[in-house]
């Protein structure tokens, strides 16, 4: 079957604007890259070089003057291919910004989801943005919060003791506690120290308990947590609280932790016992 071609040829100009991207490997631009290069060309050339390439199918527009260049082989066939929806992420939130959660987890090789949201905290603002038709990516403001990030394998991320702080803290955008400890226990170097500076800034009495209860759970079954953690944790328990505050009813009081585990054991720790 012969290949059908879905893009238009280039101009002169418009060629060089394609060629210097593919030769810098910018398969994810902005605007603002392309007027600080060497091209030499205005910002008003320049969008309208863009607007014709992406007329003609050569790239694609994520939004926020963001773009995509596609590659020849996907140009050819009219697939729009996503390399890197975390480098496209940061990116759309170019200042004050980083990957977090299920992302993180990921960039620091600690979780196997193949992510289709992109989590990233910001500073000052909370957004959720379709990117393309696969992916959606998912801005949480973290306000004071917005701390304890470095640069790894080319991204900003969230440190892994701020990972773990914040999976805690927000369990529904890491795909739970289950998977949070699942995460956990595959990761040997933490950061105590930094986990615990995120605890005292950060942490209310009744967040300190429900950590304390679920990495007592990982003691059970092998893993090792510092004992001068744990009993900091344990100096911050003071009245009831609920595991998970969705469900409403139910649920067993756990003394030591005075937490009401009504998520249960069994499934908190269903990765180890069904391995």
């Amino acid at each position: 079957m012969p290949l059908k071609f879905t893009t238009e040829a280039l101009s002169h100009t418009e060629q060089r604007l394609y060629l210097y991207l593919e030769s810098a490997g910018k398969n994810v631009f902005t605007i603002s890259e392309l007027k600080e290069s060497e091209l030499g060309l205005s910002t008003e050339y320049l969008y309208v070089l863009l607007g014709r390439l992406q007329k003609k199918g050569w790239i694609t527009s994520v939004g926020k003057g963001v773009y995509l260049r596609l590659p020849a082989s996907s140009a050819v066939d009219g697939k729009v291919y996503l390399e890197d929806p975390f480098e496209v992420a940061l990116k759309l939130f170019p200042k004050n910004a980083y990957l977090a959660f299920l992302s993180a987890l990921k960039v620091h090789n600690l979780s196997e989801y193949e992510p289709f949201t992109i989590f990233v905290a910001t500073k000052n603002k909370s957004e959720t943005l379709k990117l393309l038709e696969q992916y959606e990516v998912k801005a949480i403001k973290f306000g004071r919060r917005f701390t304890g990030y470095e640069r790894k394998d080319g991204y900003i991320v969230s440190t892994v003791a701020k990972t773990f702080f914040d999976c805690f803290y927000h369990p529904q955008y890491a795909g739970g506690y289950s998977e949070v400890l699942k995460s956990l226990h595959s990761c040997e170097n933490l950061g105590w120290k930094e986990f615990r500076s995120y605890l005292e800034r950060f942490g209310l009495s009744s967040l300190c308990q429900k950590i304390g209860y679920m990495l007592s759970l990982l003691q059970n079954v092998g893993y090792t947590v510092p004992e001068d953690l744990m009993d900091y944790l344990k100096s911050r328990v003071r009245t009831k609280t609920r595991l998970d505050f969705q469900i409403r009813k139910g649920g067993k009081l756990v003394k030591e932790w005075l937490v009401i585990d009504n998520i249960g054991d069994r499934k908190l720790l269903e990765w180890w016992y069904h391995g």
